[in-house]
């Protein structure tokens, strides 16, 4: 599984990019982020799910960005999803950070 984080916008409008890959089905080293991906998957699917989100996977209906807030894009496997920093949450905003903190640029 790849995942890919880009937080842009902010104050000083910076954009910030990681990745990181691992095994889904994993015993190992990788199991801390599969479990991870999992939980923050199925926020993912909720989060769209709610006030009819448009297809590729941004939120129809959120609030408009507040000024100099981060604007969070996700690409979890081949499914995207771009999130206001507001309402990055829960392991959504977990794993966001991991990724940028941990993985590659």
């Amino acid at each position: 599984m790849r995942i890919q984080v880009t937080r842009s916008g902010g104050v000083a409008g910076i954009s910030r990019t990681g990745a990181v890959e691992f095994r889904l089905r994993s015993d190992g080293p990788d199991a801390e982020w599969a479990a991870l991906y999992r939980a923050a998957r199925d926020e993912g699917e909720q989060l769209s799910s709610e006030d009819g989100a448009a297809p590729a996977g941004g939120l129809g209906g959120a609030p408009s960005r507040a000024r100099d807030a981060f604007q969070w894009t996700l690409r979890l496997g081949s499914r995207r999803l771009e999130i206001p920093d507001s309402y990055l949450s829960g392991a959504l905003r977990e794993l966001a950070e991991k990724v940028l903190a941990e993985g590659q640029g």
